[in-house]
């Protein structure tokens, strides 16, 4: 009788054994393969986050030196401000997903018949902008684009505006709207077309980082307008004290931060004595430190439920094949070899594993999702792969290998004769 056929019998004889060790490998591959399609859902949320949460750096005039006094306590930087070629200089560094510069004018809007518009409190406080998406009124979620589109760097005369502004004043989007900078003085009046409207999604009281005279202006007066349309407006006036003091500069991967702002800075053609470098990164550096520590967790869980595991089935392998001894003594009288013997128990175990794992790879499918919900994962986005079927297959035989033979060590240490005598 061959060994694969007296493996098969085996396995059939002692179907309380055979049925234990199933139920075994079905369950801990089971939590196994749901643990490694939570883990690709934690690195997928992970790499996610690394891409949404605005991690940026601000270059920005440096004050610290060269300034003046404006007779009232202030002072201003001789510095030079944030030119057009360096802020496009910047974001052409690989690695920057969007950039946005910030020229705070106060304006005063007409209609198209010339009336002031209506607002609730007196004044506007408009930023002039190369990509308003990037403005951190829209990424941090105090303002929400309802309609149109944001301003873009190719938009010579484009205005977003508030939906309060818009109803109180019949606006919409494609109407004109004429903004002076001070109407007492010979600034130019610049026609701009409303392009977007935003609606109000915080309250004032969550504002922060703001500029301190923007606490001044009720968030239904703020507007944003195209960077030509702001520079127009400042035409004639203040020259000498007006122009961007601060660029942002969003990256594609917050992980990178620190090394897209080395290649920045390598950047010799700025005069880098005149512009400081901050990081924001807060939000990310608070969520990746809770992601890390949840990856941490579900990679631990896997290890110590791969290795308790192997132990309890070494154990019941080791006691199954002690119970065996005078059939042992037996094969092994008749002329069996060793390494035939110990492929036989190879061959019964890996029989259970080759039904035990495709019906766990099934059952995983059912459980990954709702044990993915403990670890704050969508059910849905936790998804067992064949990939991981795989992964899981090779492992997990070459340790169920592993624990026939180290179970058999001591079953047939001793000479056949020496089996029988102990069975006597």
């Amino acid at each position: 009788m061959n060994l694969g056929l007296r493996a098969i019998l085996y396995t059939v004889r002692k179907w309380k054994k055979t049925l234990l060790v199933f139920f075994l490998l079905l369950a801990i591959t089971t939590l196994v393969l749901s643990g490694l399609a939570i883990a690709d859902a934690q690195k997928e949320q992970a790499e996610k986050v690394r891409g949404t949460t605005g991690a940026s750096f601000t270059v920005e005039r440096n004050l610290s030196t060269g300034g003046w006094s404006n007779g009232s306590g202030g002072s201003y930087s001789t510095q030079e401000f944030i030119s057009e070629d360096v802020i496009k200089e910047i974001a052409s560094v690989d690695g920057i997903a969007g950039y946005d510069a910030s020229l705070i004018v106060h304006e005063d809007f007409f209609n198209e018949d010339g009336e002031a518009l209506k607002t609730e409190r007196y004044g506007f406080y408009s930023y002039g902008s190369y990509n308003s998406e990037y403005n951190a009124m829209f990424l941090s979620g105090r303002f929400e684009l309802v309609e149109g589109s944001h301003i873009t760097e190719d938009m010579k005369n484009g205005l977003i505006i508030s939906r309060d502004l818009a109803d109180w004043n019949g606006l919409e989007i494609g109407d004109t709207l004429t903004g002076i900078y001070y109407s007492e003085s010979n600034t130019p009046a610049v026609d701009m077309e409303i392009v977007g409207i935003f609606d109000i999604v915080a309250d004032k009281d969550d504002a922060v980082n703001l500029y301190d005279n923007a606490s001044y202006f009720d968030y239904s007066n703020y507007t944003f307008c195209s960077m030509e349309a702001a520079e127009g407006l400042l035409e004639g006036w203040g020259d000498e004290n007006e122009g961007i003091s601060e660029a942002y500069f969003y990256v594609s991967d917050a992980a990178q931060l620190d090394s897209v702002i080395e290649e920045v800075q390598k950047i010799s053609s700025i005069n880098w004595n005149n512009f400081n470098i901050t990081t924001n990164d807060e939000v990310y550096q608070n969520i990746s430190s809770a992601l890390s520590d949840t990856e941490t967790l579900i990679t631990t869980l896997i290890v110590v439920i791969t290795a308790v595991s192997m132990v309890l089935i070494t154990l019941i392998l080791s006691m199954s094949i002690r119970s065996r001894k005078r059939e042992t003594g037996i094969l092994l009288a008749v002329g069996i070899a060793k390494p035939a013997v110990i492929l036989q128990y190879v061959l019964e175990t890996l029989l259970i594993a080759a039904v035990a794992f495709p019906l766990a790879y099934l059952s995983s499918k059912q459980v990954a999702g709702a044990l993915g919900t403990l670890f704050g994962k969508a059910a849905e986005n936790v998804i067992v792969t064949p990939e991981h079927f795989m992964l899981v297959a090779i492992v997990g035989g070459i340790l169920l290998v592993a624990a026939v033979l180290v179970s058999s060590i001591s079953a047939l240490r001793l000479k056949p004769r020496q089996i029988l005598a102990q069975m006597e």
